[in-house]
């Protein structure tokens, strides 16, 4: 399998190998002649620690298909991936304590999965091909199945190599029974960076990032967050939030709720509202 290899890949690497290296120091071996074994999903412990979980009785069900998308983007005709034909997908909601039971179905022509972004959740529910769960092949469905454990805003997105960097991705929000919710509007805003069918696809940008540094003769004139642009690679951009690096990335658009600044989608507040805001950042590159 092949993943995206940029900071954000690169520090979960650097994290994963540490937790797998001390996990495997502590942890018991595969199963041998002794008769130690994994737990399974399937195993009555999980279904013990599960019915631990705070419950309303309630089950959120909700049907998703992962699926070829024709729209326009900043004048352009793409074609892309996504959720119910959405750039956006819909943004699931529960209560903590409720069931969410969601049935994906793939009509994609690769297998897919979804990632739960942020829950702790049962294995065969956190949606990692080859790890936690089989991919999800095409023309067939997988049963999403868990409680909604821990209140606040949450994401979910597709986990096989950079189909993320499409439109496979929406907000879940999970409310907490015990806020007493004091607001008069709520806006959920799930921000993206974007270059599907607009500058190239994402396979084509990863390829170019894992050849390194080319020559120099490519180089756009032109320059994008005060970095040089060549090909897909963006070059010696600053930002002070990240302390010096802004990317790797010359995305020619950045999303709010799947819109672009020609074509905005805008909310309307009165003086003196009180106003939530549930930000979600699905970037593959922006901070």
């Amino acid at each position: 399998m092949t993943y995206q290899f940029n900071r954000r890949s690169f520090l979960g690497l650097s994290i994963a190998t540490t937790a797998a290296a001390a996990l495997s120091a502590c942890a018991p071996k595969a199963q041998n002649s002794t008769g130690v074994s994994r737990v399974l999903p399937t195993d009555p412990l999980i279904a013990e620690v599960e019915n631990l979980r705070p419950s309303t009785g309630k089950t959120v069900t909700k049907t998703l298909k992962a699926e070829s998308i024709s729209t326009a983007m900043a004048g352009e005709k793409i074609t892309t991936w996504g959720y119910d034909k959405k750039l956006v997908a819909p943004t699931l909601r529960g209560m903590v304590g409720d069931q969410l039971n969601l049935n994906l179905t793939n009509e994609l022509p690769e297998s897919t999965s979804i990632h739960w972004h942020g829950l702790a959740l049962r294995n065969n529910a956190d949606g990692v091909p080859g790890l936690t769960q089989e991919a999800v092949e095409t023309a067939t469905s997988y049963s999403y199945d868990f409680k909604l454990a821990h209140p606040g805003t949450y994401w979910y997105h597709s986990h096989v190599e950079m189909q993320r960097e499409r439109a496979l991705y929406g907000a879940l929000i999970i409310d907490d029974p015990q806020e007493p919710l004091q607001y008069d509007k709520e806006w959920v805003i799930v921000l993206d960076d974007w270059l599907d069918g607009v500058t190239g696809t994402p396979d084509e940008a990863m390829k170019e990032l894992a050849k390194g540094m080319a020559p120099m003769s490519g180089m756009s004139h032109g320059s994008e967050d005060g970095g040089m642009v060549m090909g897909h690679m963006l070059m010696g951009a600053t930002s002070d939030f990240l302390g010096g690096d802004a990317g790797d990335v010359a995305y020619p658009l950045h999303l709010f709720n799947g819109t672009t600044i020609e074509k905005p989608e805008v909310f309307m507040a009165q003086p003196g509202d009180r106003v939530r805001l549930r930000i979600v950042n699905a970037a593959g590159d922006t901070a």
